[in-house]
């Protein structure tokens, strides 16, 4: 036996929201929408070593756990621009409460 789980989250300067989905499929619909939502504000060549309070990050992961404890773990992640937080998270939050 096994357990799934399907996130998407935003990460901004220490702030952190997520959001779970029932299945895969439904969080990477739903993960598309954000990034097409914002794409003008997306950040292109993720650097490393670059100021977190600059970027919005959002991510999406998956997370397998089997009975015996070992689990899996892949995750997807955008960068956008820092002054987007609040549209976006506005913009999920009511996106994800229609979906209920």
């Amino acid at each position: 036996m096994s357990n799934n789980v399907f996130s998407m989250e935003i990460l901004y300067s220490g702030k952190y929201e997520s959001w779970e989905f029932e299945n895969r499929q439904k969080r990477d619909v739903f993960y598309e929408q954000v990034v097409q939502q914002f794409a003008d504000q997306k950040i292109n060549g993720q650097e490393e070593g670059i100021d977190d309070t600059r970027i919005v990050q959002l991510s999406s992961n998956n997370l397998k756990i089997q009975e015996n404890g070992e689990y899996a773990q892949d995750t997807r992640y955008e960068w956008f621009e820092y002054d987007v937080f609040s549209q976006m998270l506005d913009f999920i939050n009511n996106k994800y409460n229609q979906s209920e």
